[in-house]
């Protein structure tokens, strides 16, 4: 068997050009994945010196009202400032036209090849693509590592609500089908970004939540303020923070809030319940999760000191004050009653002679 080399020249569609150009006139804007892991940063540039790049960036190019258009959108969506007159369009030759460079998947390759020193960057350009379809082909670009759940969840929400407004009668089964990804996970997406952004960062890392508050979570409590609101009777902002409280204290994990949230959705014609932060709440709600006897009540009060502190170290000036002060001053006191138990509790153990010394100074015993 044999091949002619020239007929078997794959054509690229259209508009699409495979090119080595240099990486200064590629404008790089916010994305869905906001880190970019380093690691191996320096043996990737190393590789492409030697041998060079073996796979190419995606890249598009836009005439300037594309461009206006798709900068308005990312400025909306991630919260940014970018204007058109902060970069600079390049001239293509052959078609006789400026086009502005956008860096759509290969940001670790770029970010290599500058490393590297080497001058070109190969890339796929793909001049016919459009605003909104860019915005597609950024997202499944991102799709071959995790991507922070609530930048998808924006990225979804702005994207079906876009979709929508061009097509009305588009199902949101049917945009799910479109981006690969269940109804569910859209619907999810959209609860989320109801919330008030104060409760949204909830999810970021933190000195109490090394890994931010449960995505989960924050969906389910979503799924009780849609239902609230439905009913004309949602939530304001502190009562939000107040139920995430009580979520994190009472249910832990996203499948245990989802059996509650559905209770309360139940309850909803015929009751108006809004949980009181207490350690009583917590005990019953921590009971299958932490000890007992002595060490239960010390996790309890514990747990209700450090969420309120981290709830407050949120950026939020008050959170449901009245029973946040009411948690601290039971958990405070709860400490002061079992003072004689907890130094006898807790004898023989490590650095217990520091712990108890600790504890008589706090209760002047």
């Amino acid at each position: 068997m044999e091949i002619s080399l020239g007929k078997s020249v794959a054509k690229p569609p259209e508009g699409v050009y495979w090119l080595k150009i240099p990486p200064h006139i590629i404008n790089v804007l916010r994305q869905m994945r906001t880190k970019m892991s380093s690691d191996g940063l320096e043996e990737l540039a190393a590789g492409i010196k030697e041998i060079g790049q073996m796979n190419p960036g995606i890249v598009v190019g836009m005439d300037a009202k594309e461009a206006g258009e798709y900068l308005a959108l990312i400025n909306e969506m991630w919260g940014k400032e970018y204007r058109l007159e902060d970069f600079e369009p390049v001239y293509l030759q052959e078609l006789g036209d400026s086009f502005y460079l956008f860096l759509i998947a290969g940001h670790r390759r770029l970010a290599a090849v500058n490393l590297a020193e080497i001058g070109t960057y190969y890339c796929q350009l793909r001049l016919e693509t459009n605003f909104n379809k860019a915005l597609i082909l950024q997202f499944q670009e991102n799709q071959h590592e995790q991507v922070p759940q609530d930048d998808e969840a924006r990225f979804l929400t702005f994207k079906w609500r876009l979709e929508k407004a061009e097509n009305a009668k588009m199902s949101l089964a049917e945009f799910a089908r479109k981006l690969g990804k269940k109804p569910e996970a859209v619907r999810r997406s959209v609860r989320f970004t109801s919330l008030p952004v104060t409760i949204q960062k909830l999810m970021l890392p933190s000195a109490e939540y090394k890994k931010g508050v449960s995505f989960g979570i924050l969906c389910e409590l979503a799924r009780l303020q849609e239902a609230r609101r439905a009913k004309g009777k949602p939530y304001n902002e502190i009562e939000l923070l107040h139920l995430a409280y009580v979520l994190l204290t009472q249910q832990k994990t996203a499948k245990a809030a989802a059996v509650w949230v559905s209770e309360q959705i139940n309850e909803l014609n015929g009751q108006n319940i809004l949980f009181e932060l207490s350690i009583t709440d917590a005990v019953e709600g921590a009971r299958k999760t932490v000890g007992t006897g002595l060490e239960h009540a010390v996790r309890v009060g514990n747990e209700h000191l450090r969420t309120v502190a981290r709830l407050h170290a949120s950026g939020v000036p008050k959170v449901a004050s009245g029973s946040a002060v009411s948690a601290v001053t039971r958990a405070v006191d709860l400490t002061t009653s079992l003072a004689p138990q907890i130094v006898e509790g807790i004898r023989g153990g490590r650095h217990a002679p520091k712990a108890r010394e600790i504890l008589r100074k706090m209760v002047g015993k």
